[in-house]
């Protein structure tokens, strides 16, 4: 079994990235391959909506690292969302990624993404969940629409400056936990 972690912080070694760095670890102590595609490290461009996936019968015609992505996508069995939360939403490069998953919805994309399971791993600065639930929102609402099924969902709040979030264990425990619950099915 194989988890890909798509990472669309800006910020390498951030506090979302040590959270999806936990789901993995937690994933790889019961015997799961892991992924990850750290995006700030990738040009994604945005979909530029010319249909030419639907029409062609090929992924993308935009030439980028996304076109290596749509086989690691397809090969993964889980696939891991982290993306801190700017201006109530994901990221400008998560939100570029997601847009170009649209070659899924094809009937014959939409094979290789149905029924793959999904965790949503997220770190803000704002306290509290308002700020967080519409990119829950977006991301469960995306899922539906793929035909992926969520499987969890870790957020921390309150942690702008970069390590805050190793200063709350239980979230730290809580996101190593959902990694490790994929080794139950």
């Amino acid at each position: 079994m194989k988890i890909l972690a798509i990472l669309g912080s800006p910020r390498a070694g951030g506090n979302t990235d040590i959270l999806a760095e936990r789901v993995l670890a937690g994933a790889r102590d019961v015997g799961w391959e892991t992924e990850s595609a750290a995006l700030r490290a990738m040009k994604v461009r945005g979909c530029v909506a010319c249909d030419s996936c639907w029409r062609d019968g090929k992924p993308c015609i935009i030439d980028d690292d996304m076109t290596s992505m749509y086989d690691r996508i397809a090969d993964a069995d889980v696939l891991l969302f982290a993306t801190p939360v700017y201006w109530y939403a994901p990221t400008a490069i998560m939100k570029a990624f997601i847009d170009r998953l649209v070659p899924f919805n094809r009937p014959e994309g939409r094979p290789l993404i149905a029924g793959k399971g999904a965790i949503v791993v997220s770190a803000y600065e704002e306290e509290g969940p308002a700020a967080v639930q519409p990119l829950l929102t977006m991301f469960d609402m995306s899922f539906d629409y793929l035909g992926v099924e969520p499987i969890a969902k870790v957020v921390a709040d309150g942690v702008g400056p970069k390590g805050a979030v190793l200063e709350k264990p239980e979230v730290l425990a809580r996101a190593y936990e959902v990694g490790k619950g994929l080794g139950r099915g």
